[in-house]
């Protein structure tokens, strides 16, 4: 059986900022590493790439001779997979099951074992989907660089509705760093 590689964020620049870590490296360990990790690019390719980084002010660049060191200068947001774990958490006795609604709701799909996996759902609930919705999901994560092996994809046996409501605002208001300007109590009429 072969392993399922989805890669729910095709994106080179994660993958680089992720290799580089919290203390940074050198072109040449960063190049080796990303080897590891089956990517290849020439080093001269790389170092364009870290100093446009830095020129965004994504990493930041330390002279340490006869090498520089790449650091990333914040950390990356999370995925959607991350942010809704996260964001059902408030919700400990549904936590799973809310996962997958909410992640099926986002996607407009049927979701897949390893993205549940993802999300920190060990026990899935869900009714498996039928082989041609499968085959559809399959299309779509294909187009964007995604491979998945033969696994099998849930749809929620459960709706939430408000908690839906409640987890897309936690998670909107997180990414943009609002949640402080939100009312945390009712204010109740005395008469």
């Amino acid at each position: 059986m072969t392993m399922a590689m989805f890669n729910p964020e095709k994106d080179f620049n994660r993958m680089v900022i992720e290799t580089l870590g919290k203390e940074g490296k050198s072109i040449s360990s960063l190049t080796k590493e990303l080897e590891t990790k089956g990517i290849k690019h020439h080093r001269l390719i790389l170092t364009g790439y870290l100093r446009a980084l830095t020129d965004v002010g994504i990493l930041k660049e330390k002279e340490i001779p006869p090498s520089k060191i790449y650091i990333p200068i914040r950390t990356q947001s999370d995925n959607v997979y991350q942010a809704v774990s996260r964001a059902v958490k408030k919700y400990p006795d549904k936590a799973e099951d809310l996962t997958l609604y909410v992640l099926f709701r986002l996607l407009k799909r049927p979701i897949f074992e390893s993205e549940l996996k993802q999300a920190g759902v060990v026990r899935i609930n869900g009714i498996p989907a039928d082989a041609q919705s499968i085959a559809e999901c399959k299309k779509v994560l294909r187009r964007s660089g995604n491979i998945i092996s033969n696994e099998q994809a849930f749809e929620p046996v459960c709706e939430f509705p408000n908690e839906y409501s409640d987890i897309i605002s936690d998670m909107f208001l997180e990414l943009k760093d609002s949640k402080h300007l939100v009312m945390e109590t009712k204010q109740t009429k005395l008469m």
